[in-house]
């Protein structure tokens, strides 16, 4: 894991934050607390209709799932990051979409439910950017278990306290990580409780 450190910042529980950078640089998040989902987009600078995709991702990799070592994909099938670095057991969800209003009105939350589409949106407003869609992210550290074949499940992540990866940035990006709100079921752990994470910007070496 090259580069010097930059400092570590804290995205709280439910919240999300965007971030500049430049082709080889990198950004390390930890998973302070071991239990903490974070769906992560990725936009080229140049054109921020190119985006990280996890279709175009599985296509490339030929796994429903990327590890350490692989490069993650736009939607033109040029690579954005490389998943450089992964302390966990690599239980990383790319087949859902973000949870959104219309989740939690289906699970009979209140309006106004925190949730990722929005912190997305809210992230990149921050930085003066804004997006024509909401590509489907990647979920790091978001236990959705493939049995059967077909079958799908929500369960707490396998991670623990202070797992990290390091993601690398190829050419000149924004990533925007969002420390997931889902407080229903048991992706944020067996209390459903959102809690914060930490990442820090790794200068290239």
């Amino acid at each position: 894991m090259k580069g010097r450190r930059l400092g570590m910042r804290e995205i709280p529980g439910g919240g999300s934050t965007a971030v500049r950078l430049r082709a080889g640089q990198g950004v390390r998040l930890v998973n302070t607390h071991g239990s903490q989902v974070v769906d992560t987009w990725c936009l080229a600078t140049a054109d921020s209709s190119e985006y990280l995709s996890v279709e175009q991702t599985r296509r490339m990799l030929f796994r429903l799932f990327a590890g350490a070592g692989d490069d993650l994909y736009s939607n033109r099938r040029n690579p954005l990051l490389k998943l450089e670095a992964d302390t966990s057991a690599g239980r990383h969800d790319m087949l859902l979409a973000c949870c959104d209003s219309w989740v939690y009105q289906f699970y009979g939350c209140a309006p106004g439910h925190a949730n990722c589409r929005d912190n997305f949106l809210r992230a990149l407003a921050e930085l003066g950017m804004a997006a024509a869609v909401v590509p489907n992210p990647i979920n790091f550290w978001m236990n959705v278990p493939v049995t059967d074949n077909s079958k799908l499940a929500l369960e707490a992540p396998v991670s623990k306290p202070g797992d990290l990866i390091v993601l690398r940035a190829l050419q000149d990006v924004v990533v925007v990580f969002s420390a997931c709100p889902m407080d229903v079921t048991p992706v944020n752990g067996v209390d459903r409780t959102p809690r914060s994470v930490a990442y820090e910007i790794l200068a290239q070496a």
